[in-house]
């Protein structure tokens, strides 16, 4: 081979080389972005792009999109994907605090009458998912009886009538109502029974009967003899107010808005001016639409709107989510949304760690049915579900998801829901749930009978009743309407309203070992409750449960019926006919564990629970000390575990509420008999 062309090989070699390693380096980029910037700048730290979306269009693997202080009124839509070992990565630039937000601002405010001011030329298109926020905080629509405390939780309602021909399925009574045209407005609803509420468009009223119309509600669950003026409980026939109409404009915190003039109406907080702050007004369902892989979010602060992850391995790390899904549910045909601060609606892999969720009227994070082997760590998700519907804090209906080291806190109805089989749920503080709701659980699941494999371990659940209207139906772990492969273990239930653990219809195949309950409800409340009724007349009946290494206070075991004189108490657990496996559990007189916060349910020194237990393969089987396991949830001298998040938030946009720090010092109440044993 000549020397020349020898010699041209090797240079060309090299140089397709250099153009290949330029090729590689130049794929992956630092790109910047700062609102403040005067012109769209071309995404270098000295002439950064103006909003976030500039960089999305462009980046792929490998890029680093750094965000510079300040609020980006955007959706974040990446056009393509990253790769395992190169993602795209969306993060706040330094210590900067950065917002993005689906509100828009609303300034040059007039009088419209009294404290009453009014905005022409706002475009407000979001129809139920329309809000108004002031400084960040959620304001009121319009209603009646005003939410004087507010306090989404409370109600502040009305009693429907109960006379007879004061009430059906398309409209209710009550005297006190005001004298205005309601057409067009908007009633919320929940009624006696108090485990799901509704909304709907009011179609006339009449002033002399005090009566709001509306749509003929469905004969069928939801609604029907179940949620609706058809069923009397606790004394009533349901609770409600009126919203959305300009004449009750007529409180702090309220607005009216009229979509066919444009015009926003509002009546702002502590006498102030609506310039005199930040009124901000919904203008996008959602901050995040992620339908690409490998994406990660870092450092972000989103509000007004839903983080919504459509594709695999996408990570959302040390971000916060204010008012994330703050809904009406007009005229909704079911019992749920899927609305959610934070939702995987498809995918895989995809990672939500070390963030703050809170303030939402649905649900705080939901993993739909097509959302596979994701997982959720060490997160606060707290205030969501004031609107009363079936909705949790964590909603998981998709497989193989795992969720650990969540504290979460504060719910209308449930605290958590997790279906999807081969799940797990382990060591996560779950509390204060059924604020305003009944006939629910801490964590609360439905099935159908086939065993779903799914682990609930090393959790506390606690402090869970009800408000007046709604009874005493608030409940720790509620294995509901055929629940099934439910492995309960090791979890501590205190502070509950209506029994620890319940069972309904042909709930199957579940787990229950080495649980500890104290103080759920009265003395006189069994601590598992079972409703058995006739289906298509055939008995229901709880059955081939397990349950062993369980600890509670002095009440009866189990109850269960069908509401009426039917009762099979002792069958489902003790003697020959014994529907299910019930052995190993012990109720205590006195209080054999540590009730201070820093050892809180471990066993006293010479506690009765001490190497008392049944080994149980997979469960208890190993690293127990002593001649065989403890009864309860914790093993004397083994680890003091501590669910929820171990770590404080610090330097998001919003300090976050401390609320999901509560645990209680003592058992509230703590019955005068029960004192610890030393």
């Amino acid at each position: 081979m000549p020397y020349k062309r020898f010699f041209d090989m090797i240079r060309n070699f090299y140089c397709l080389f250099f153009l290949l390693a330029l090729s590689l380096s130049a794929s992956a980029r630092d790109y910047h972005v700062d609102a403040r910037n005067s012109t769209k700048g071309d995404g270098s730290k000295a002439n950064p792009f103006q909003t976030i979306q500039q960089a999305a269009n462009i980046m792929v693997k490998g890029d680093v999109c750094y965000i510079h202080e300040g609020t980006y009124r955007e959706t974040i839509q990446p056009k393509n994907s990253g790769t395992k070992s190169k993602p795209i990565v969306f993060k706040a630039w330094a210590q900067d605090k950065v917002i993005i937000s689906a509100t828009e601002a609303v300034t040059g405010w007039e009088k419209h009458e009294g404290n009453i001011y009014k905005k022409t030329g706002v475009s407000m298109d979001l129809a139920e998912r329309n809000n108004v926020y002031w400084n960040h905080q959620k304001m009121q629509i319009a209603r009646w009886p005003n939410d004087t405390d507010n306090d989404e939780y409370t109600l502040d309602a009305a009693y429907i009538d109960l006379d007879k021909s004061t009430w059906s399925m398309s409209y209710i009574s009550n005297q006190d109502i005001p004298a205005i045209d309601w057409t067009g407005g908007i009633i919320h609803y929940l009624g006696a029974h108090s485990g799901c509420s509704w909304e709907r468009t009011i179609t006339g009223f009449d002033q002399a009967l005090g009566r709001i119309s509306f749509e003929t509600l469905p004969d069928k669950w939801p609604f029907g003899k179940t949620h609706s003026p058809q069923r009397f409980e606790n004394g009533h026939r349901g609770i409600f107010y009126l919203m959305n109409k300009l004449e009750a404009l007529d409180a702090p915190n309220e607005w009216y808005y009229d979509a066919a003039q444009k015009t926003l109406y509002f009546y702002p907080p502590k006498g102030l001016q609506p310039d005199q702050a930040q009124v901000e007004v919904s203008a996008r369902q959602q901050v995040v639409d992620l339908r690409k892989d490998y994406i990660v979010l870092e450092g972000l602060n989103f509000f007004g709107g839903m983080v919504t992850i459509n594709g695999n391995h996408n990570k959302m790390t040390s971000c916060m989510v204010k008012h994330g899904a703050e809904r009406l549910i007009t005229n909704l045909k079911g019992a749920a949304v899927a609305d959610a601060a934070v939702q995987i609606m498809k995918g895989e892999g995809n990672v939500i760690e070390k963030c703050v969720l809170e303030n939402g009227s649905v649900n705080g994070i939901l993993l739909a049915k097509n959302a596979v082997r994701n997982r959720v760590e060490n997160c606060i998700i707290q205030h969501f579900n004031t609107i009363g519907i079936h909705a949790s804090l964590i909603n998981s209906h998709g497989p193989e998801n795992k969720f650990f080291k969540n504290s979460v806190y504060g719910s209308a109805r449930d605290g958590v829901k997790v279906s999807g089989d081969n799940s797990e749920f382990a060591y996560n503080h779950v509390q204060k749930s059924l604020i305003s709701g009944a006939d629910g659980g801490l964590f609360y699941v439905t099935g159908n009978s086939v065993p779903r494999n799914i682990e609930l371990h090393h959790n506390w659940f606690h402090d869970a009743y009800g408000a007046k209207h709604a009874g005493k139906k608030a409940t720790g772990i509620y294995l509901d309407n055929n629940s099934a492969g439910y492995i309960v273990h090791h979890n501590v239930v205190w502070d509950i309203e209506w029994g620890g653990l319940r069972f309904n219809w042909n709930a199957v195949e579940n787990e229950i070992y080495n649980n500890t309950f104290w103080n759920v409800g009265p003395a006189e409340e069994s601590l598992i409750g079972s409703w058995v009724p006739k289906r298509n007349e055939v008995r229901t009946n709880v059955k081939d449960n397990k349950l062993y290494n369980n600890i509670c206070d002095v009440r009866p075991w189990w109850l269960s019926g069908d509401g009426s004189k039917y009762k099979v108490d002792e069958k489902e657990y003790s003697g020959p006919e014994a529907d299910n496996e019930f052995d190993y559990n012990v109720q205590y007189e006195t209080v054999p564990f540590h009730t201070d916060i820093k050892n809180k349910f471990m066993p006293l020194k010479d506690s009765p629970m001490i190497n008392q237990g049944k080994k149980i393969k997979g469960i208890n089987h190993k690293g127990y000390k002593g001649s065989a396991p403890d009864l309860g949830a914790y093993e004397y001298g083994g680890d003091y575990w501590v669910p929820g998040v171990d770590w404080t938030p610090t330097g998001f946009a919003w300090t976050p509420s401390t609320d999901y720090l509560k645990i209680g010092d003592d058992f509230k109440p703590l019955p005068e008999k029960y004192k610890q044993a030393n």
